[in-house]
C-alpha cells in the first residue's frame, strides 16, 4: 500500500489520512452545532410576549377576584378548591402587598411592559444595550419575587393559589430564555462552561418546574393523600 509522508517526515497510510480528515469534519460540525444559538432575538421576544400576555391575564384574574372578596366577605371564588388550593387563602394575606401595592397590580404593569419588548424582539427591533439590561434586570426581579411569594405560600400561608402559580409558570422561562439571550448576544460575559449552562434555558426552565413540584410534593404530602382519599 502506498503512503504519503507528512510535514513531520512521518509515513502516513491513506485510509488514515481519511479518518483523521473525517474526525475533524466530525469536530467541527460538533463545535458548529454547541455554537448554534439557543435563544435568538425572536424566540426570546415571542418568550416574553406569549409569557407577557399569559401573566397579565393571570394578574388580572387575581386582582378582579380580590375586587370581589373585598366587596363580598365571606365570599369564595372559582379557584377556591379546597382549604390548601385557595386564591382567597392567598390573596387576602400581607404578603399579598409586601412591597406596598397589592402584587397584582405589579404584575398588570410588569407583564404589559415585558410583552411590549418582547413584541419589539419578535418584530427585529434593534435595542440598545441599556434597554436589554433593563429587560434582564425586570426578569430577575420578577422571578426573585416570584421565589419570596411561593416559598411565603408553601411554608407559610400553607396553600396554593392556581392563578398565582400560573405566574410562577410564565416567569421561569422569560427570566432563563432572557439570560440565555443576552449571554449569546455577549452583554454577559462568561466562561465557556457557564455560558454554555446558561444557554440552555428550556433544560434550566424544566429543572425549576421539578424541583416546584418535588417541594410542593413533599410539602402537602399529607393533604394530597386527604385529597385522594388515600
Amino acid at each position: 500500500m502506498s503512503t504519503e509522508r507528512t510535514a513531520a517526515g512521518e509515513d502516513l497510510h491513506p485510509d488514515e489520512d481519511d479518518a483523521a480528515l473525517r474526525a475533524e469534519i466530525d469536530r467541527e460540525l460538533a463545535a458548529e452545532r454547541a455554537a448554534r444559538p439557543r435563544a435568538p432575538q425572536r424566540l426570546t421576544g415571542l418568550v416574553l410576549l406569549i409569557g407577557g400576555i399569559i401573566g397579565w391575564i393571570a394578574s388580572l384574574e387575581l386582582l378582579v377576584g380580590k375586587e370581589y372578596l373585598l366587596e363580598n366577605p365571606g365570599a369564595s371564588l372559582g379557584c377556591d378548591v379546597n382549604p390548601f388550593i385557595s386564591c382567597g387563602s392567598v390573596m387576602m394575606t400581607w404578603q399579598a402587598a409586601a412591597l406596598g401595592i397589592p402584587n397584582m397590580a405589579i404584575g398588570l404593569g410588569g407583564f404589559a411592559i415585558m410583552a411590549a419588548a418582547g413584541a419589539l424582539m419578535v418584530s427585529r427591533t434593534p435595542l440598545p444595550t441599556w434597554f436589554r439590561w433593563a429587560v434582564l434586570g425586570g426578569m430577575l426581579f420578577a422571578l426573585a419575587y416570584v421565589h419570596f411569594l411561593a416559598i411565603s405560600a408553601i411554608f407559610v400561608i400553607r396553600a396554593l393559589c392556581p392563578w398565582c402559580m400560573v405566574v410562577w409558570a410564565v416567569s421561569a422561562p422569560m427570566f432563563f430564555a432572557t439570560l440565555a439571550h443576552m449571554v449569546e448576544s455577549g452583554d454577559i460575559p462568561v466562561p465557556r462552561a457557564l455560558g454554555t449552562l446558561l444557554r440552555r434555558w428550556v433544560l434550566l426552565t424544566l429543572l425549576w418546574y421539578l424541583l416546584v413540584i418535588v417541594v410542593i410534593a413533599v410539602a402537602f404530602w399529607g393533604q394530597w393523600l386527604a385529597t385522594f382519599g388515600l
